[in-house]
């Protein structure tokens, strides 16, 4: 069964820079993607080898994809297709079409008719732009010659590129009007036809009018008379044996004029009018479904380009014109839209009218469209490119970014599969594709209002503050996005946007974290995680029992509640809030004192070095451990059993002096600023602590910590210890061959962390390494976030609601046989640690961190007080920095 058939013209293959898989290494004329599908094997291998040799015969090259590796390398190039709108800030207008399949290559003919018209009026336009550009001053670099004057410099120079433009026009413009003319009744060149490459041949124009210069070459005579299809201009344009060459005859002629360092400048200039005559050049490009007839009709444009809008809007009447001629029809895959309103027969608007109004009489869908009105009268087009007009607010530097890191969206939405904010049975408004929409137009907004009134409304500001919360910043959206996209960058970019303006929200629950965090004195970090610690996480479990008791949040959970703007915090809404703060509880029985305190080793002059002296020799290796604010503040034991089992096997741990944080959460939470000081205050110090330590060899940089691991790859901390690497502790010890030999009474699921910790090997390999037995992945986001649990409750409660039912059905699978032992789900960053622990009760798991278990099951139930004691009695050198 032939299941897709995809095929793409040339100018669709050169926007979308399609790279060729033939020897010959130029790019195809067009490419056919077939996907042939079967039960039988040898059935789809022998259909796929018939399309090869049906495209052999027609001097084209097949290629089979076999297995799945090469079929997802394959479809890349179908998932590409949509990244023609780079060219214009991601706007394109979109005539797809119905022609009869016998009438299809008749309509690829018309439209290469239109390119090539719309190909040569740029040309003209560009010889018009460098032919006022020729009549003004030129520009000169003066080197020794300065005494002399620009008509010395210049000679009759600016003459000769006026002429060469000239008799370039007159060539160009007598290809524009005499597409049609035979090519058999064209005369031959001056002097037996010798004439070469460029060579101008006269001709008599029509009506006894003057003779003018049309350059045919005798070269390109003879490649259309060699082939017979070749029967007017039009076909030898089309076939490239006649050519309207820029750089041929124009950019070459142009630097032997123009020869020298003198006359640099000068060139300089004509090859921006020429990028800036291009850039508004309106080409056709065919992307179609080649079994149906539906074409997709593609004309990128820029939308403040009014003349280029009005070029394109003329290439549709013409599109719309021939697709009808051919018997076609003009509403096709995407339907009609506001473009195509004006070319419908008045009893096709009629019956699409009545059908309207015969299943939504009142109008709640697609308000407007197909009715009168329904055309391009109306529409309102947000432009990027007016970002470049000055507004007191919008400075380019941070607005004009963000417009610009999601100026090439497609809109193609293969982003929402991956975002953890779009839930569509919870919440369908906050995918990536969705966000940069709104925030495109809050963009436009921003700049209408600070140019026609006194300020950008309140409201504006709180808008942009709930686009940017509903991001967890997982950067999943970057993988399938064709033109590659990172909407948490642009979420973060918008989050220093708003607090440079001072309008980013106040947010106690995230204000608190931060300062946590921030926090290195010892005395400030013991009484934070007293009051948010200890008494804080207690408090939160309380009111979950008691909501939980009185069947509070029930409803929350089993069907969150949609989220449209800010979340709302005056009474009596304010409980809605608390109740998702509260749906899910927080951890319970943590360490109470940090890893640092347990060891005393707080002090920020000190830098701590922990070996077992029973163990350690000559060959011991030495690793710098970064324990980040999670592992250490928060969650001491994963720190605790890092460092526990970095100690077993006999290395050399060294600690930083005193509490550190990486830089991340600040960063992520808006304040770049605050981030960038700890990135570089932390680097300055490493240094000093390598200097210090120079009679120690560290190769391996360890860390317990998804986002430190991404912190830290900024570090460049091969030029703080040489030669060093970069390593998750999990992987650290599967290289060192560490592992149990398989746990009695429980069964394992493995979470990856969004910012997983793992960047060498790959995560869920390294897990069942470790565990000695088989782990499987438990998919989603457990909606922690770092500080999005506390700050944006209502947006934790969506993602956690198909995190919870993953739990579940996992779960499930593991007790399937009758398994009635415990379920852990294992992770490798605090913050999902934190996360999954609030799910025990509805799934039945514990959460545990990988290396913590490891340390259970290998060093022993007490391990924790075993290797404090060890540490404490021996086992800690301290180093005065």
């Amino acid at each position: 069964m032939l299941a897709g058939l995809e095929h793409l013209d040339e100018r669709y293959l050169k926007a979308v820079g399609y790279a060729t898989k033939s020897r010959r290494g130029t790019r195809p004329k067009m490419v056919l993607l077939a996907d042939v599908a079967g039960d039988d094997e040898t059935a789809v291998a022998q259909a796929a080898s018939e399309i090869v040799r049906l495209a052999n015969l027609r001097s084209g090259e097949g290629f089979i994809a076999v297995s799945a590796e090469a079929r997802k390398k394959f479809w890349l190039d179908r998932a590409r297709t949509a990244a023609i709108a780079r060219h214009t800030n991601a706007f394109k207008i979109n005539e797809d079409v119905v022609i009869p399949l016998p009438r299809m290559g008749d309509y690829c003919d018309g439209i290469e008719r239109i390119n090539i018209e719309l190909s040569l009026h740029n040309k003209l336009k560009l010889l018009d732009a460098l032919g006022e550009f020729f009549n003004g001053e030129l520009p000169l670099h003066y080197q020794d010659d300065a005494q002399l004057g620009s008509a010395e410099l210049l000679g009759n120079r600016q003459q000769q590129a006026q002429e060469l433009l000239a008799e370039v026009r007159a060539r160009w413009q007598w290809l524009l009007d005499n597409l049609d003319a035979p090519l058999l009744q064209l005369p031959s060149p001056p002097g037996g036809g010798a004439g070469g490459e460029g060579a101008p041949v006269e001709a008599s124009a029509p009506n006894g009018a003057r003779s003018l210069t049309l350059a045919l070459s005798q070269r390109e005579r003879e490649l259309a008379a060699g082939d017979a299809t070749c029967k007017v201009v039009f076909d030898a344009v089309q076939r490239h044996f006649i050519r309207a060459s820029w750089k041929r005859e124009v950019r070459e002629p142009l630097r032997q004029i123009f020869s020298g360092r003198t006359y640099q400048p000068i060139l300089d200039q004509c090859n921006a009018i020429h990028q800036g005559v291009l850039k508004s050049r309106v080409f056709v490009a065919l992307h179609m479904h080649a079994g149906d007839g539906n074409v997709h009709t593609n004309i990128p444009v820029n939308s403040d380009d009014y003349a280029m809008l009005q070029q394109a809007y003329g290439a549709v009447e013409r599109i719309m014109r021939l697709a009808k001629d051919l018997g076609g029809v003009i509403s096709g895959e995407h339907g009609i839209g506001i473009t195509k309103f004006d070319f419908l027969e008045p009893q096709e608007i009629a019956a699409f009218a009545a059908y309207k109004q015969q299943i939504d009489p009142e109008g709640r869908f697609n308000k407007g469209k197909l009715l009168a009105g329904g055309n391009l009268e109306r529409a309102y087009t947000p432009s990027f490119n007016l970002m470049e007009l000055e507004s007191l607010i919008l400075e380019k530097s941070e607005l004009g970014e963000i417009s610009d890191s999601i100026k090439d969206c497609l809109r193609c939405g293969k982003c929402k599969p991956v975002c953890s904010t779009h839930v569509p049975r919870a919440n369908l408004l906050y995918s990536p594709r969705n966000k940069i929409l709104a925030t495109s137009l809050l963009i436009e907004a921003f700049l209408y209002e600070e140019q026609t009134r006194r300020g950008v409304s309140i409201a504006h500001f709180d808008e942009f503050n709930d686009v940017a919360d509903h991001c967890t910043v997982c950067h999943k959206c970057k993988a399938p996005c064709p033109v590659d996209i990172d909407f948490g960058d642009v979420s973060i970019a918008m989050r220093n946007f708003l607090r440079k303006q001072g309008k980013k929200k106040f947010n106690p629950g995230k204000a608190a974290s931060i300062f946590f965090l921030n926090a290195t004195d010892p005395a400030t970090i013991k009484l934070v995680r007293k009051l948010m610690i200890e008494w804080g996480y207690k408090a939160q479990r309380i009111g979950y029992r008691l909501a939980r008791r009185f069947g509070l949040f029930q409803g929350q959970t089993a069907h969150p509640p949609a989220t449209v703007g800010p979340p709302p915090y005056a009474s009596p809404l304010v409980r809605a809030q608390v109740i998702h703060f509260v749906n899910k509880p927080m951890p319970g029985n943590l360490p109470k004192k940090t890893s640092r305190a347990l060891l005393d080793i707080e002090d920020s002059a000190v830098v701590p070095v922990i070996r077992d002296p029973h163990k350690v020799n000559e060959d011991s290796e030495a690793v710098f451990y970064f324990p980040g604010c999670g592992s250490e503040r928060l969650f001491g034991q994963v720190g605790l059993a890092t460092q526990a089992m970095l100690y077993d096997i006999g290395a050399i741990t060294v600690l930083p002096p005193g509490y550190l944080c990486c830089g991340y959460p600040q960063t992520a939470s808006g304040d770049e600023d605050k981030g960038s000081q700890i990135t570089t205050s932390n680097r300055v110090l490493f240094h000093r602590v390598a200097n210090t330590l120079n009679y120690l060899d560290i190769k391996t940089v360890v860390v317990s910590c998804g986002t430190c691991m991404d912190q830290l790859l900024h570090y460049q901390f091969d030029k703080i210890f040489p030669g060093c690497r970069l390593l998750d502790i999990h992987e650290y010890l599967m290289e060192k061959g560490v592992k149990l030999q398989g746990v009695q009474g429980t069964r394992f699921m493995y979470h990856d962390p969004c910012h997983t910790p793992m960047k060498t090997h790959q995560p869920l390999k390294v897990v069942n390494e470790l565990m000695g037995a088989p782990v499987t992945l438990n998919d989603r986001c457990c909606g922690e976030s770092g500080t999005l649990a506390v700050a944006r409750p209502d947006i934790s409660t969506q993602v956690r609601f198909r995190k919870e039912e993953e739990m579940r059905k996992g779960a499930d699978a593991l007790r399937a046989d009758g398994h009635s032992g415990e379920v852990k789900v294992l992770t490798s960053c605090p913050a999902c640690l934190q996360g999954l622990s609030r799910y025990n009760d509805d799934s039945g798991t514990t959460a545990e961190y990988i290396v913590v278990e490891m340390a259970r099951q290998l060093l022993g139930e007490n391990w924790m007080a075993d290797y404090v004691g060890k540490a404490n009695h021996g086992g800690i050198e301290r180093v005065l920095l």
